[in-house]
């Protein structure tokens, strides 16, 4: 796993910088902005979302598959032409019937705010499509000031806006502020491209087009099948239910996948480069899958137990007392985004070993599952049954998908299964006091402190007794600080 860890401390560097700021912000948000103005930025947000994923048709996937670098700049020319066209297509549709969209999903009130939908979709599609870019090219610095100006100049934004009139367009338009931003900073960075941007000819994005057709055919509509599934709770919540139980949700999902995407997402661009070597070096990807993937459980399992532990207690202090539903929701989806959590690097590996057809069938299949769970959660007329049966459907899912991928890359089941055996167990044995303390109904700040004390006892557990992440923080370690000070912690056995 060489410069694995080193490439993704720099990549989240950085991002850490965005999650505590939006951390810190979302209370203030929450505070401003009531429930069913949630409820519908998120709607908004699920359309988008569901867009997205096919405004390039996939193509930028082939950016960082393709050998010559000629190629790949041809491909990201045609990734931006696809997301211009796809999104203003789209954009047009939805405004024209924006009242009929609005009453499908029992929420009137986004049909005034669906004007900004191809405007978020192009900025938002761009931002993928050069992320993939820089990627390849190893300058995770750049993906890394990214993140930060949409994170913070989207919560600026939303706080500014909602402090003088308090409405969705806020929120709606601190996102499509925030990719904009973005954008701008990332663009200055193809100024190191200028050559290989001078390559780009129509007759040879045509070519790649056609090259690369099984991107945009199976991993787009594979894609677009993942991007439903993903946003289906909010949309059958809207309709089951009302926007209010949906914006509930909406900072539930929020509250747990914003740390989680943050480094899922750096560890996913670093592992799919890293794959791509290895599989054009090697013709394989079985080192860095069983690498990556058991440390990935082993280090990613622990938070996910302390906030089951914890998530009423905490949504209640940090995002006030009207948001302990989303408390409630947000503990009863933890097992599934876990096992996202736990997926989502690897699953660049359905590209890398060219399995665009299963992972179609695979997204068909789970859309098709939770269209099913769905309507039986719906008809007993309570979201917390309906979430549940979303929760258990989704660690079926997903982990099925790891065992497949895991089957295929030949890394061998069994380091990570008892990875995730020993590590849930070590976690639950570690938290035991933090159990107790909530049992024992403990000052909130006291069991921040508990929890605080475990934490450093697990990682500590994790850093003596793995030698290859021991050995890549030491590496790390020993790049960053003065040699007279290695020699010092030398003496005093600290880097041994």
């Amino acid at each position: 796993m060489p410069s694995f860890l080193s490439n993704l401390l720099k990549l989240t560097s950085g991002t850490v910088i965005a999650q505590v700021v939006a951390i810190v912000l979302i209370p203030v948000v929450t505070r401003i902005y009531s429930p069913e103005f949630f409820g519908v930025n998120q709607l908004f947000l699920s359309i988008a979302a569901v867009i997205l994923v096919v405004s390039s048709l996939s193509y930028h996937f082939a950016i960082m598959v393709t050998e010559k670098d000629e190629d790949s700049v041809n491909v990201l020319a045609l990734c931006v032409v696809c997301l211009l066209s796809i999104s203003t297509g789209f954009g047009v549709i939805f405004v024209g019937f924006a009242d009929w969209f609005a009453n499908v999903l029992n929420t009137p009130l986004i049909a005034d705010y669906i004007i900004w939908l191809p405007v978020f979709v192009a900025l938002s599609s761009l931002t993928v499509v050069l992320n993939e870019w820089f990627s390849r090219k190893v300058r995770y610095g750049i993906i890394a000031r990214g993140i930060v100006t949409n994170s913070v100049s989207t919560r600026l934004f939303q706080i500014g806006s909602g402090l003088m009139y308090t409405s969705p367009l806020g929120l709606i338009l601190g996102s499509v502020v925030g990719a904009g931003l973005a954008n701008l900073l990332m663009l200055r960075g193809l100024k190191e491209d200028v050559t290989l941007l001078k390559t780009v000819t129509p007759g040879r994005m045509k070519d790649l087009a056609v090259r690369y057709s099984h991107f945009s055919l199976f991993a787009s509509l594979g894609s677009l099948a993942n991007s439903v599934s993903w946003e289906l709770p909010a949309f059958m919540l809207a309709y089951f239910f009302s926007p209010v139980i949906v914006g509930y949700y909406a900072l539930a999902i929020m509250a747990v996948r914003l740390p989680m995407m943050v480094v899922g997402t750096s560890i996913t661009q670093v592992f799919f480069q890293k794959a791509s070597e290895e599989k054009i070096q090697t013709g394989g990807v079985k080192n860095v899958v069983h690498e990556v993937h058991t440390r990935l459980i082993s280090i990613g399992i622990f938070p996910f137990v302390v906030f089951v532990i914890l998530a009423e207690d905490l949504f209640t202090f940090v995002f006030g007392a009207n948001w302990l539903t989303a408390g409630i929701y947000a503990m009863i989806l933890a097992p599934w985004l876990f096992t996202v959590f736990a997926f989502s690097p690897i699953s660049s590996l359905f590209g890398v070993l060219d399995k665009q057809r299963v992972f179609f069938f695979f997204e068909i299949t789970t859309l098709c599952v939770w269209l099913l769970l769905f309507f039986i959660g719906g008809t007993f007329g309570d979201p917390v049954v309906m979430l549940a049966l979303f929760s258990v459907g989704g660690v079926l899912i997903w982990g099925s998908k790891i065992a497949y991928l895991i089957r295929e890359s030949e890394a061998g089941y069994r380091g990570s299964v008892l990875s995730l055996a020993r590590h849930l167990l070590l976690s639950v044995t570690v938290s035991l006091p933090l159990i107790i303390g909530e049992y024992m109904e403990l000052p909130f700040f006291l069991l921040l402190g508990v929890a605080g004390v475990t934490a450093v006892a697990y990682y500590l557990l994790i850093f003596f007794t793995d030698a290859l992440i021991r050995r890549e923080v030491m590496g790390m370690i020993r790049s960053s600080v003065p040699p007279r000070q290695i020699e010092w912690m030398e003496r005093f056995g600290l880097l041994r």
